[in-house]
């Protein structure tokens, strides 16, 4: 059963905006909607599972990851509270999953079923037309947030790859980039050692480029983000 707090969390989260709160309800039986709980460690989908929903974040974290030809997990994202995550696979139907999904904290997932969306002929309610097309953006925001990791990743130096990931995460007005992820997390992500990253990020400290406090990152010299 959904909260009022669920309904909040869902009403702010991209795939719902533009759908008035007095329709949420409908939206939400229209893609036949459930609810489920994890604790810290299980594992919310395998690398191999079908996957047919798609999820939302209600509460916790919970982290995407892939199997390297050793067998060793490989971060790919971190999903927190409103993000929504599986909707390509969701969508296409059918397909094994290339990636798995393990919860970092006790959490909270509402799962969705797109095929309403897909069989349509036409949108018989507003909230339907404005739901599909809200998905069509999420679908061009995942193909830019690929582009972007391939970007990372050809980077040959760590220092650059550190830049065009730091770049990509927006700067507050204070100059502070907040990273979601653990120091390994983040490590892995970029598809670096962790110790690597770690004296990096160290020089780049001693050298006047930035600060890190906690996962806080402010940068000190501006021109360092500058293409």
């Amino acid at each position: 059963m959904l909260q009022d707090k669920d309904m909040a969390v869902l009403a702010k989260c991209d795939l719902f905006r533009g759908i008035a709160e007095a329709e949420l309800p409908d939206a939400l039986r229209w893609l036949n909607t459930t609810e489920k709980t994890y604790q810290k460690g299980e594992m919310v989908f395998m690398i191999g599972d079908v996957m047919k929903r798609a999820g939302i974040v209600l509460e916790g974290t919970v982290s995407v990851s892939f199997l390297d030809e050793s067998d060793n997990s490989v971060n790919m994202n971190m999903f927190s509270q409103g993000n929504l995550f599986g909707e390509s696979l969701a969508y296409l139907g059918g397909n094994k999953s290339p990636v798995q999904m393990e919860a970092g904290s006790k959490c909270r997932i509402a799962f969705f079923d797109f095929k309403a969306v897909m069989t349509a002929e036409e949108y018989a309610k507003g909230y339907q037309a404005t739901l599909a097309s809200n998905l069509l953006r999420d679908f061009a925001r995942q193909n830019f947030f690929l582009n972007r990791k391939l970007r990372i990743m050809s980077q040959k130096r760590l220092r650059d790859r550190v830049k065009v990931y730091l770049r990509g995460q927006g700067v507050a007005p204070d100059g502070v980039i907040c990273v979601p992820f653990s120091r390994s997390e983040w490590a892995e992500f970029m598809g670096v050692n962790r110790s690597a990253l770690s004296r990096e990020l160290s020089n780049m400290q001693a050298e006047g480029i930035l600060e890190i406090v906690g996962k806080d990152v402010r940068i000190l010299d501006k021109s360092f983000l500058q293409r």
